[in-house]
């Protein structure tokens, strides 16, 4: 019985978080959530001095190509931590 259930991912925003999801999309269907360039943007904006700088090599985005760009333009990482008071108001409605 298929109840048709859609399944949502955010990760970091950084080279690993990027390789999880496009490993995750080689297995079952997902779509983004707030795990966008936009999101990305938004999140460094929002974050101010205290973010570390994005180490490691370089990955795709194929859900978002551009978020893989602002990720080497910005050259910030992002945790899930950080973004959790939006997550959550998602959540919450």
């Amino acid at each position: 019985m298929h109840l048709g259930a859609a399944f949502f991912y955010h990760g970091d925003f950084d080279w690993g978080g990027l390789r999880i999801a496009t490993t995750l999309s080689g297995h079952v269907p997902w779509r983004p959530w707030r795990y966008t360039a936009d999101d990305y943007r938004a999140a460094v904006a929002a974050a101010g001095p205290d973010l570390r700088p994005l180490e490691g090599k370089p990955a795709l985005s194929p859900w978002d190509p551009e978020l893989a760009l602002a990720l080497a333009e910005h050259a910030l990482r992002v945790e899930e931590e950080a973004v959790l008071d939006v997550l959550l108001a998602d959540l919450a409605g």
